[in-house]
């Protein structure tokens, strides 16, 4: 008789008795036991770390179908691990992707391909740095995934960035060329208002003075808006100075949304030290929101109040909206994060908002004890 496990056969090669070969068999099978109790644990923590990872792992055959994958990829496809045994790969998408990726991992010469792969999994669109390497019977093989779709959208949005400095620098050369003939255009008008006496033609030369001074002003606000001040020092600035510029840029969209706006007089009494395009950048970008927000409303508005404590000073901005659901409270302050169309924003405004004011030693909160949309603004003193 021949065995295959060397152990046995070096018990059946002594001659022991019988008493002694149950006992040397006994002791054997006690051994087995406790290496098999070993692998166990070892698989099943193994079972559980592969089941930890983030990452979607898939075991696949050569005859296309799955033996196996982790939790992360079963999570995301809204089904359990046992239901991807034996299916095709890919079963879980419309696109062919993943099945002809594994298709050119079984057929490559290398052991191991990578591919990056755009695929709609469960109604939403994914982009996945995919790694697929045959195992050593070259008959099956692991496919690892990692979803790089945020980080693909910060790809999009640097490189949108770079084409907004760019166009910044264009602005620039333009607000100069507009700000020359404006100055000469107001001036004109100022001389020959002195130098005429007719009425209608004073009347005209100041309305013609007057759209001077509004083009002057829309021109100073986007200069403001493409400046980049990030390594200047603070300095004392006025707020109700900054707030006023910030409404001159959005006037179009609030006459256009027939939105109501009412100041408080006391924040033309508010100095803060600040960089003053980067506080301009947050209230443009607070009332360009609540427009956004109010646009179907009945009632638009929007209201912006001040008061103070011993250390800072508290700025209400409030609209005529119903308020943030709880479920976007703390969403909607991180990056990317939207609850506007594709294509209407990029979810980039109140992340923003907030680091600049922590910047400054500030803050921006929701207000939940009001009836209204309501954010509040503060700036130490």
């Amino acid at each position: 008789m021949k065995f295959k496990n060397l152990e046995i056969k070096k018990l059946m090669d002594q001659n022991l008795s019988t008493a002694d070969m149950a006992q040397a068999f006994d002791e054997l099978l006690t051994k087995e036991r406790s290496i098999h109790n070993e692998v166990k644990k070892e698989y099943e923590r193994l079972n559980v770390i592969i089941n930890l990872i983030p990452n979607t792992i898939s075991w696949v055959n050569s005859d296309m179908t799955y033996f196996g994958v982790n939790k992360a990829l079963a999570d995301s496809c809204n089904v359990t691990p046992d239901e991807f045994l034996g299916r095709t790969i890919g079963f879980h998408t419309k696109e062919r992707f993943f099945y002809e990726f594994v298709t050119e991992l079984f057929r490559s010469k290398s052991d191991t391909i990578y591919r990056e792969l755009e695929a709609r999994i469960s109604g939403v669109d994914r982009t996945y740095l995919v790694s697929g390497t045959k195992l050593e019977d070259k008959e099956k093989a692991v496919v690892i995934g990692v979803d790089i779709t945020e980080l693909t959208n910060l790809k999009d949005h640097v490189s949108f960035t770079e084409k907004l400095a760019n166009l910044g620098e264009m602005f620039a050369g333009i607000i100069h060329d507009i700000n020359n003939p404006l100055m000469m255009i107001e001036g004109t008008a100022k001389r020959i208002k002195k130098r005429v006496d007719d009425e209608e033609v004073i009347e005209l030369l100041s309305k013609i003075e007057m759209s001077s001074q509004k083009i002057s002003k829309i021109v100073k606000g986007i200069k403001v808006y493409i400046r980049q001040d990030n390594e200047e020092p603070y300095v004392l600035e006025n707020l109700g100075s900054i707030i006023d510029d910030a409404l001159i840029i959005c006037e179009h969209k609030l006459k256009e949304n027939m939105v109501f706006v009412t100041l408080d007089p006391i924040l033309n009494k508010i100095v803060i030290p600040c960089h003053f395009t980067q506080i301009f950048q947050v209230f443009v970008n607070l009332i360009s929101n609540s427009v956004d927000a109010i646009s179907t409303l009945s009632e638009k508005s929007i209201e912006i109040t001040a008061s103070e404590t011993e250390t800072k000073y508290i700025i209400r901005f409030q609209d005529s909206g119903f308020g943030i659901p709880k479920d976007y409270q703390e969403k909607i302050f991180n990056a990317f994060f939207t609850t506007k169309d594709r294509g209407v924003g990029s979810g980039l405004g109140l992340s923003l908002c907030r680091k600049i004011l922590e910047a400054h030693g500030g803050n921006l909160a929701i207000d939940n004890s009001a009836p209204h949309t309501t954010f509040l603004i503060e700036f130490k003193k």
